[in-house]
């Protein structure tokens, strides 16, 4: 695994008055452990909706399955492009993966009851901009930048 991931020392102290934080990785193997950190004060501050903002290849499926593997200690994490939503349990908690890629507008998310899902799990949507009026009130917003080929600036906020 190549670079370090300097988050021992530094928590994940996010708050609705204080500007986001934000976080470097240089692999995707850093990118996940950051998710998995990032779990740990989703669980403790009980959100329950982070949205991914990022271009295609910037790290935001490799960031979702660390919090999956955080929350769940599964493994076996894919994108759901073409499902829209993954579903994913350990004991009470339940964690949907979504993907608004394909979808065009927010009526569509009715389609398939997207509002059922609000506030029976945690839910992590990938390309949230089609839908942003339905996503609930206090959702994190992650944000992932290229910083270079495999470098990516993470900033984690509230919306």
């Amino acid at each position: 695994m190549e670079g370090k991931l300097r988050l021992a020392k530094k928590n994940l102290n996010i708050s609705l008055k204080q500007k986001p934080a934000s976080f470097q990785t240089s692999s995707p193997e850093l990118t996940e452990m950051l998710g998995m950190k990032l779990a740990k004060w989703i669980k403790k501050h009980r959100v329950g909706c982070v949205v991914f903002l990022g271009p295609f290849g910037s790290g935001k499926t490799t960031m979702i399955r660390g919090v999956i593997k955080g929350l769940t200690g599964l493994n076996n994490i894919t994108s759901p492009s073409f499902t829209i939503v993954n579903q994913y349990a350990k004991g009470k908690m339940n964690v949907y993966h979504f993907d608004f890629y394909r979808i065009k507008n927010a009526t569509e998310l009715e389609s398939f009851g997207f509002s059922e899902y609000i506030d029976s799990g945690l839910l992590l949507i990938e390309w949230p901009e089609v839908a942003m009026e339905k996503i609930p009130p206090k959702s994190l917003k992650v944000t992932m930048e290229f910083l270079g080929l495999k470098r990516r600036k993470i900033t984690i906020g509230f919306i």
